[in-house]
């Protein structure tokens, strides 16, 4: 018959750590790291923000992106510290309090991440692009171009009119001009 501590010393990863409460321990350990980690890495991420001359807009989004990818960082930590402290814990009903507290903030970390990743993807869908914007108003000319040689090209063969129906109307693809009609709507 096979007792449940051969099954454990089979798998190497469980066997060296005498069950879950040593596990706990170098998963806490590394989550602490990655935290940590992840902290360092958006305060050099806003410090490349800051030394950029941006709009106050871009740079008030950047500061609460920021603000909220340390708040998920410092939860890691947390997270981290709590599943270490499992190692020293014995009495069950501290486990469970411990295990809901940890349980708790992988869902606040979640709620959170999912939040920034929304926020981040509408902050992406809303900044103009003057190169493509420029790109899409001459493929725009381009179109209406050909649709009124084409309907000139039809209109003679008849002897009508119809060219006139599309009218070509002048449209500016300067920058500047972009930026005023966005600013204007």
């Amino acid at each position: 018959m096979i007792d449940f501590e051969s099954v454990i010393q089979s798998f190497e990863l469980l066997g060296a750590f005498e069950g879950i409460k040593g596990f706990s321990l170098v998963l806490g350990m590394g989550a602490v790291a990655s935290g940590v980690f992840l902290f360092l890495n958006h305060r050099r991420h806003l410090a490349e923000v800051m030394s950029d001359a941006q709009k106050k807009r871009i740079l008030a989004f950047e500061i609460r992106k920021y603000r909220r990818r340390t708040a998920i960082s410092a939860m890691i930590t947390s997270t981290g510290f709590m599943l270490a402290a499992l190692n020293w814990v014995n009495e069950p009903r501290v486990f469970t309090v411990f295990i809901l507290m940890i349980l708790g903030l992988l869902l606040g970390i979640l709620v959170i991440a999912f939040f920034d990743l929304f926020l981040v993807g509408l902050q992406q869908i809303a900044t103009p692009d003057p190169k493509s914007q420029k790109a899409m108003i001459e493929a725009f000319l381009k179109q209406r171009e050909e649709a009124a040689a084409q309907a000139k090209a039809e209109g003679d063969s008849e002897g009508g009119h119809v060219a006139e129906s599309v009218a070509a109307t002048p449209i500016s693809t300067s920058p500047e001009d972009v930026e005023a009609a966005d600013e204007n709507d």
